[in-house]
């Protein structure tokens, strides 16, 4: 079987974003987050959004050149990793479909796309809470109590967190008629 083939079957993971301010702590969270999900057995992918509009290529190094020529887009592979310079993919999940396998996407940013979503909110940064209009948002990481009810995390609560993504994460496996 074709590696396309393969992928074309395989099961996509679970995506499940975590948003906020600017300041609010997201990644921070993420970089606490993934290796306490690892402990619990999850292979864990990440996609990250930004709203920046900056080249990420870095001017003058080939890749840059490559696609200022005209490639429509650019990778490089090295022994410690791969970078991917091209248009936007179309959204988290389509990025997603990029990776490789693994059993959880988890995403950075994002707050306009509809996906379940984990809120990281501090009250220092943005009174407004997105889960007050986002019915998107199925928890909340707060320093203060969230206006409806929800899941809800303290910022050093990651081990507490992250269970329950693996709960969450199992329900998604489930079939949709026995989420409920």
């Amino acid at each position: 079987m074709s590696g396309s083939a393969r992928s074309a079957r395989r099961r996509a993971p679970p995506l499940l974003v975590f948003s906020g301010p600017s300041g609010a702590g997201k990644t921070r969270l993420l970089v606490r987050l993934i290796p306490a999900l690892r402990a619990r057995g999850l292979a864990v992918a990440v996609v990250k959004h930004t709203g920046h509009r900056h080249a990420l290529d870095v001017r003058g190094k080939d890749t840059e050149r490559l696609r200022r020529a005209g490639a429509v887009a650019a990778a490089i592979e090295g022994p410690a990793g791969l970078a991917w310079f091209g248009p936007p993919a179309g959204g988290p999940r389509a990025l997603a479909r990029l990776l490789p396998p693994c059993d959880l996407v988890l995403g950075e940013g994002w707050k306009r796309e509809r996906l379940p979503r984990v809120e990281v909110h501090r009250r220092r940064v943005d009174r407004a809470f997105l889960c007050a209009e986002d019915r998107g948002v199925v928890a909340v990481v707060t320093d203060e109590p969230p206006p409806r009810p929800l899941p809800t995390f303290a910022p050093g609560e990651v081990e507490r967190l992250a269970s329950w993504v693996v709960g969450w994460v199992r329900r998604q496996r489930r079939p949709a008629r026995q989420r409920r």
